[in-house]
């Protein structure tokens, strides 16, 4: 089984950036990469990973689910810094093109027979497409809510250490000279919840995704979150 967090970008920037993967295997050991972003979700899976994988995106999979709500019972829960309105956000305001690229990406792969997101109908046991939010899990999993910025120096050297803790080990090796990038670092997260989902070691928030055919949107969904019991280890589960 592996495990592939994406840390996405805005596809509709002026400066566009690719997105980071990270790849996380059974024993902990991670490998980061790139995928460019496509919203048919053309190669978000690498060439090299085959069946079972979990994939868990930091991006919100849908809109909000009543015409009046201004964002997601799970995102109003963890305090999601972008809010998925019921109808798309005005392009230019903020988080909007993040949201945009984001839902159409989960609507597509919602219908792709590779994927089966949780909260839809299908088989439980092959759920294999999850969403995330590392800016919530990562307070969770320092035990305070006091890190400090994640592009700062000392941001990044905390949270790489949380994930040292947990026994990720990136390959090749960082080190505290060389940190990841916080995109880095979030799709290592992203990656390592997707391996708690996998042993049961979460929380779900929200309530279960919803097609709108009218929109040609999935609305709402579940964010997942680690449990507090779920990271109090350094070894393995499995």
């Amino acid at each position: 089984m592996l495990f592939i967090g994406l840390d996405l970008t805005d596809p509709f920037a002026k400066r566009k950036r690719f997105c980071t993967r990270a790849v996380l295997d059974s024993r902990l050991r991670l490998v980061l990469d790139e995928w460019e972003y496509q919203e048919n979700g053309t190669g978000i899976i690498p060439s090299t990973v085959k069946p079972p994988f979990v994939l868990a995106i930091d991006g919100p999979q849908g809109l909000a689910g009543a015409p009046d709500s201004k964002m997601r019972i799970c995102e109003r829960a963890l305090g999601a810094a972008g809010k998925s309105p019921y109808e798309f956000p005005i392009m230019g305001r903020p988080f909007a093109g993040f949201v945009i690229g984001s839902v159409k990406l989960f609507e597509q792969l919602s219908h792709n027979r590779k994927f089966n997101l949780l909260g839809m109908q299908g088989n439980p046991q092959t759920i294999n497409l999850i969403e995330v939010y590392p800016g919530a899990a990562w307070p969770l999993l320092a035990g305070h809510q006091h890190l400090p910025k994640k592009t700062s120096l000392q941001g990044r050297a905390d949270r790489y250490e949380i994930l040292l803790k947990l026994g990720v080990r990136f390959l090749p090796d960082f080190s505290l000279q060389t940190l990841p990038t916080h995109d880095h670092l979030d799709a290592a997260l992203a990656a390592y919840i997707g391996y708690l989902f996998t042993n049961e070691r979460v929380d779900y928030k929200g309530v279960a995704p919803f097609e709108d055919m009218i929109k040609s949107v999935l609305r709402e969904g579940f964010i997942i979150q680690p449990t507090e019991e779920g990271f109090l280890t350094e070894r393995p589960f499995s």
